[in-house]
């Protein structure tokens, strides 16, 4: 007996969107936070295990490039204070390069932080933070922190103070930190336990009433969706003209042999005069007259 195959599910409208988004979604999270310096403290005092004494207002998506035709970025929530920079990046979906994308923001963060003429002691200690939802990196560990160690020795670390740092919310209940378990269990199944995941549940529903960030989150998402439509159709263009590029190559190499062969056949030219005519290395052109002559046996 056949069955139907089941009609694939209707797309969330964006006020669905919204009515279902969580402190996960990045727009509610950069909002929540930048609005909201001492959360963002108290959080980053949770994430890191560290005191902070004072913390600037964070800058909700903060781009930053070298110059005009370097790749700029948007930091998600970006912020300074105690002779530190933060970066908190919301990572809901597994995205090829972490480290490298963690490696590059760090760079920029150095940029930004080190005004011309200052000495190098001048930077900052800085840390990249992935709040993912998976396992994105594959350590199969609830956190993996990272910061250059001596491959030779690995008790002798560079003290760059720079510091890259994954968070996996799936492992939350394996987090030895008790407040560190809170949050990402809160973030990955919206469970508020302790008093400062009750606070964010509290701020996101307030958030949901917001009529200028619902709006804003409108705006947004048309706008990142119009990006990703835009990066699809370039990956596409590119693509088709490599491809177009290739069978040209594949065309073109197939005239090549053809020439020599008849070349070959014709006894037309020496070999060195074969290889400049048809356009084909020596090697290839001795290569094909070895085969027609295997071919005549």
């Amino acid at each position: 007996m056949e069955t139907k195959a089941s009609a694939a599910p209707c797309p969330l409208t964006l006020e669905e969107k919204w009515e279902r988004a969580t402190l996960a979604d990045n727009f509610i999270f950069y909002k929540i936070m930048s609005e909201n310096p001492g959360v963002c403290k108290e959080l980053l005092e949770i994430l890191l295990g560290i005191e902070i004494d004072r913390l600037e207002k964070p800058i909700a998506e903060k781009n930053a490039k070298v110059d005009y035709d370097s790749k700029g970025i948007r930091f998600d929530v970006y912020t300074k204070g105690g002779g530190r920079c933060f970066d908190i990046e919301m990572q809901t979906a597994g995205r090829q390069n972490l480290a490298k994308r963690a490696r590059y923001y760090q760079g920029l963060m150095d940029v930004d932080t080190l005004k011309a003429g200052e000495a190098y002691s001048a930077l900052k200690d800085s840390y990249v933070i992935f709040l993912c939802m998976g396992d994105f990196i594959g350590s199969g560990l609830p956190v993996s922190t990272f910061e250059n160690i001596c491959r030779e020795d690995k008790g002798i670390a560079l003290n760059d103070r720079a510091y890259k740092v994954f968070f996996n919310a799936e492992k939350y209940d394996t987090m030895a930190d008790r407040e560190q378990k809170s949050f990402f269990k809160f973030l990955r199944c919206g469970a508020s336990e302790s008093a400062f995941t009750k606070k964010l549940d509290a701020m996101v529903e307030r958030a949901k009433h917001n009529a200028q960030w619902r709006h804003q989150f409108m705006t947004w998402s048309i706008a990142m969706q119009d990006a990703v439509d835009a990066a699809v159709e370039e990956a596409v263009e590119i693509a088709v003209e490599q491809e177009r590029a290739r069978s040209l190559q594949e065309g073109a190499q197939q005239k090549a042999f053809e020439t020599a062969r008849k070349m070959l056949e014709t006894n037309i030219g020496t070999m060195e005069q074969i290889a400049d005519i048809a356009g084909l290395p020596l090697e290839q052109v001795e290569q094909l007259q070895q085969e027609l002559c295997a071919a005549e046996k």
